[in-house]
């Protein structure tokens, strides 16, 4: 809690520990799955490789960006101190949050390694489900103030159902997530994924996107930048962009009225604008989508949230053009561009004259709340409880 306002935190990381695959893949697959530097005495951020590929893009992986964005291993400590020290363990985490006035997260990744093309279906499902028994651990260590989004292993439809109600019933998971971009040459859109929507709004659970700079994959800027500044300026908006006209063109929620998507971290000031274009073609060309039955912004204020960073002055664009109901809030701890220790220090003093108090109130909260729909079990002992004053 931070000056009298309940945090809940739509969209944070971690860094994974070094061995996470190897201490929670099944043995059969821990030898497919492993660390090593593209080049001796480099510090590549997270160099993982599969099946003898690394998941990373070239530019990314031989970039060396971490000198550029104050990112090494002594970047790290200086500004997370015990938390690297530890490892990001649950307890050390739940510390960090608490420093920064967030009362619980939702953590979403791992960044590249399940999403990487031609990735093994059956490798796929099983880094899912291993990764879904680290979250399992991650959450109880810190006494259920992290809580991690499964990704949907979308390689093949039948392999993520199967995962998708093991991770709800087996652990608990009560939110899913893939990246918004191109995968195996389909949208998210694609009919293919029906059964993926169609089980999640029977669960009741939640879908979001959330894009990763540097995948060695299709995404937007990869085949035309090089350097930092000009591909993540573009990759992570224009994805979630796509995929926001992918899903409502191709009626996803038409279909599935009852399904609850987030598009995290991309920006939000952009979003009254987009879905304006979207309706003005639709209203040119709609005879393409006849079984459209309402407007984009009409599917995105029913289904869809967006979530806004903590300096992001033009989300009070996006309440003056489509109200505060729909905005979460995301701290991005601890990647380099967040604002740790003071994420939410910065979002109360943004723009005092534009976001009134009330809708800062549902936007560290109340949104939240309801995008998620946790079970009373998964709050931290007492914070449901806890009184917020102005």
């Amino acid at each position: 809690m931070k000056n009298g306002f309940k945090v809940f935190d739509a969209d944070a990381h971690v860094i994974y520990p070094k061995d996470l695959w190897q201490r929670y893949l099944p043995e059969r697959f821990r030898d497919r799955v492993g660390l090593r530097q593209p080049i001796e005495g480099w510090e590549a951020y997270n160099p993982v490789a599969v099946d003898g590929t690394w998941t990373q893009h070239d530019t990314s992986l031989y970039g060396r960006f971490q000198r550029f964005i104050d990112w090494t291993a002594d970047d790290m400590i200086a500004k997370f101190g015990d938390c690297v020290m530890k490892g990001f363990s649950g307890d050390a985490v739940a510390e960090a949050l608490e420093i920064d006035g967030i009362d619980l997260s939702v953590i979403y990744g791992p960044e590249y390694d399940v999403w990487v093309e031609g990735l093994d279906p059956e490798l796929q499902a099983a880094m899912v489900r291993a990764y879904n028994h680290w979250a399992v651990d991650m959450r109880e260590a810190s006494s259920k103030r992290v809580h991690a989004a499964s990704p949907v292993p979308l390689n093949d439809v039948s392999r993520a159902l199967v995962e998708i109600q093991y991770a709800y019933d087996e652990c608990g998971t009560r939110a899913f997530w893939a990246r918004p971009g191109e995968f195996n040459r389909r949208t998210l859109g694609d009919r293919y994924y029906d059964p993926i929507w169609e089980l999640l709004q029977d669960l009741d659970a939640t879908f979001s996107t959330h894009e990763f700079m540097g995948l060695r994959g299709t995404t937007f800027g990869s085949d035309r930048f090089k350097t930092y500044n000009e591909w993540h300026t573009v990759v992570h908006p224009f994805e979630a962009m796509g995929a926001i006209t992918s899903m409502i063109c191709h009626g996803v929620y038409e279909r599935f009225p009852r399904l609850r998507v987030a598009y995290m971290e991309a920006g939000c000031g952009w979003l009254p604008s987009w879905l304006h274009r979207i309706d003005e073609h639709l209203e040119l060309a709609g005879k393409e989508f006849p079984e459209l039955t309402m407007s984009a912004t009409d599917y995105f204020k029913r289904n869809c949230w967006i979530s806004t960073e903590c300096e992001d002055p033009f989300v009070a664009d996006v309440i003056t053009w489509m109200g505060d109901d729909r905005i979460l809030f995301e701290s991005d701890f601890p990647h380099p561009d967040s604002k740790y220790p003071h994420t939410v220090d910065e979002f109360l003093g943004l723009l005092p004259d534009r976001i009134s108090t009330a809708s800062k109130r549902k936007i560290l909260w109340d949104n939240p709340v309801d995008f998620y729909r946790f079970p009373d079990t998964h709050y931290p002992a007492g914070l449901l409880d806890a009184s917020a004053s102005a």
